[in-house]
């Protein structure tokens, strides 16, 4: 089956003129990053303002798009290089099946010619992206008769689920009921809803409490006394697998309909439910830092990674990032524009910028853990295996807790093992090493309040290292199975030239950088300089008066 159910409500296309030459361009490259067709032109300049995808309409093919490309910059020797996020097309949705032209102009559309191409393989670069019941297949090719590039594109839905997928229990009658009562009310609740440009709800799936960038902002709020100006209502739940109190399940619909600006900080499903409303703002304040390890959408293809047909994240009218490196790669990962994306900073990361706010986050530190007091600590702190909370683990026979403890001992240094929420079994310690290795796993506080405590950082592919990066102090990688990360996960740029630190494939080269103490710490200056455009600690000011009250 070719074309897709989910452009059935796209703009419609146009028909594409072959018209005259533009210009002498040639197509030097033609790549993939990710989910996006990357090409490299050279040659004489054209109107790229006008530089366009169109759906080349036949008698069973519904016009769809134009599509204008993602990103356009130029390269080193005077190249052009263009973007387009095929899984980002008119309507949001995937390109739809057919085929689809490289166009300029608007009124027609005229087909580019390309005047060379022959020193590349174009057809190499054909790319199926399998997905949970179906994949989808880009085939680019050059048209020999207006030397024009297309994109062939097929979507073909098997109804099988990839095997890296966990079969979920089916739903119950009384789960489908819930579902339905729930979107009859919000229905109800969204017809009667009234705009005031007061309501402002704070919503999370991942605590029980106020917490991370929601809590910043709106304490913030309370301190700026705008919470006698504006309606401040939170509802939460301490994660996206339990149930809501019976008092918020019918709350929620009222409130989610009144609200006139909606702030979350973590995937959140009902979210996604919402109909579309222009008088109805939804801010995504991201819990990370930076963009590190692929996630969202930039996971199309990959395992575990989502259908590029769904609706997740794209409603989000805006998205906050620590600067303007991040911005294409959190849009991408949301399925939205990057204009969508507003590099603003990290409200919660305002205080590492305060010398107060670090003074009270180590003495909490210190109060968590009085073996730190005076000496040396070093956190291990590295991310989860696995898909997700369900089934979550760390290889811990990998670690060499003797020779760690051997390692602390030497320098005079405390270790804290703080393992990623999802992994369920502690870190296997023995006893005998506990006096200098500490469990911290469970401790009741905050991480970011820790790190200010912290002289050295190991870690692997956890976001950690943006916050610790502004501290300036060095970071240690242990990547001991870096090629299998890459091929389920990957990373938006190379791991090997992004981390700010050494890169450790053995325990044993962990010891041997613990014990000659070489970090290659000239790495994080520049690090923290990259991925953060603002080190003032005014992040959450700028959340609230740019996306909040739009002052």
């Amino acid at each position: 089956m070719t074309g897709s159910d989910a452009q059935d409500s796209a703009a419609g296309g146009r028909p594409v003129a072959g018209g005259s030459p533009v210009g002498g361009l040639a197509l030097e490259d033609i790549g993939w990053e990710r989910i996006q067709l990357v090409l490299r032109f050279t040659g004489d300049d054209a109107p790229w303002d006008t530089l366009r995808l169109e759906h080349v309409v036949t008698d069973d093919s519904p016009p769809r798009g134009p599509m204008p490309p993602t990103w356009m910059g130029m390269a080193d020797a005077g190249a052009r290089v263009v973007r387009f996020n095929v899984m980002l097309g008119p309507g949001q949705a995937p390109l739809a099946g057919g085929t689809w032209r490289l166009t300029v102009g608007t009124d027609p559309p005229r087909t580019l010619p390309l005047t060379a191409y022959d020193a590349i393989e174009v057809f190499l670069a054909e790319r199926t992206f399998r997905y949970r019941g179906g994949r989808y297949r880009v085939a680019p090719r050059i048209d020999p008769e207006h030397h024009a590039l297309e994109l062939a594109i097929v979507h073909h839905r098997t109804g099988r689920r990839r095997p890296w997928y966990r079969r979920r229990p089916a739903w119950t009658t009384a789960t489908r009921l819930r579902r339905r009562i729930f979107a009859g009310l919000l229905e109800w609740h969204q017809a009667r809803a009234r705009r005031t440009g007061r309501r402002i709800l704070f919503t999370s799936d991942s605590n029980a409490r106020l917490a991370g960038n929601l809590a910043v902002v709106h304490d913030r709020m309370v301190a700026r006394g705008l919470d006698r100006e504006y309606e401040l209502t939170t509802i939460l739940k301490p994660s996206v697998t339990a149930s809501r109190t019976w008092r918020d399940r019918w709350r929620l619909p009222r409130v989610l309909a009144g609200a006139d600006v909606i702030l979350l900080d973590d995937y959140q499903p009902v979210i996604y439910r919402l109909p579309p409303d222009p008088g109805r703002r939804i801010v995504q304040l991201w819990h990370a830092s930076g963009a590190f390890k692929t996630v969202g959408y930039s996971r199309v293809g990959k395992p575990g990674g989502p259908s590029p047909f769904w609706r997740r994240h794209k409603n989000y009218t805006a998205a906050i990032v620590s600067g303007q490196h991040d911005v294409p790669y959190y849009a991408e990962a949301f399925g939205i524009p990057e204009e969508r994306v507003v590099p603003t900073g990290i409200p919660r990361m305002d205080r590492f910028f305060d010398e107060e706010g670090r003074a009270a986050g180590r003495a909490a530190a210190v109060a968590a853990f009085p073996a730190i007091d005076g000496r040396k600590v070093m956190l291990f702190a590295p991310t989860f295996r696995g898909h997700g909370p369900r089934d979550a683990w760390y290889d811990y026979d990998r670690v060499d807790w003797a020779g760690l403890h051997a390692a602390s001992a030497a320098a005079d240094a405390i270790v804290i093992v703080k393992m990623h929420p999802f992994v369920a079994d502690p870190p296997p310690i023995p006893e005998p090493l506990r006096d200098r290795l500490i469990d911290g796993t469970r401790a009741p506080i905050d991480v970011n309040d820790l790190l200010f405590a912290v002289d050295l950082l190991i870690t692997d592919y956890s976001s950690i290292v943006f916050e610790f990066s502004t501290l300036l102090r060095p970071m240690l990688f242990f990547a001991y199975d870096l090629e299998e990360y890459v091929a389920s996960r990957d990373f938006y740029v190379p791991f090997t030239e992004f981390v700010p630190g050494r890169i450790a494939r053995t325990f044993d080269e962990v010891l041997d950088a613990l014990r000659d103490g070489e970090f290659e710490f000239e790495k994080v200056a520049a690090f923290a300089r990259r991925h953060f455009d603002h080190l003032d600690g005014g992040a959450t000011d700028r959340v609230i008066d740019e996306l909040i009250v739009g002052r």
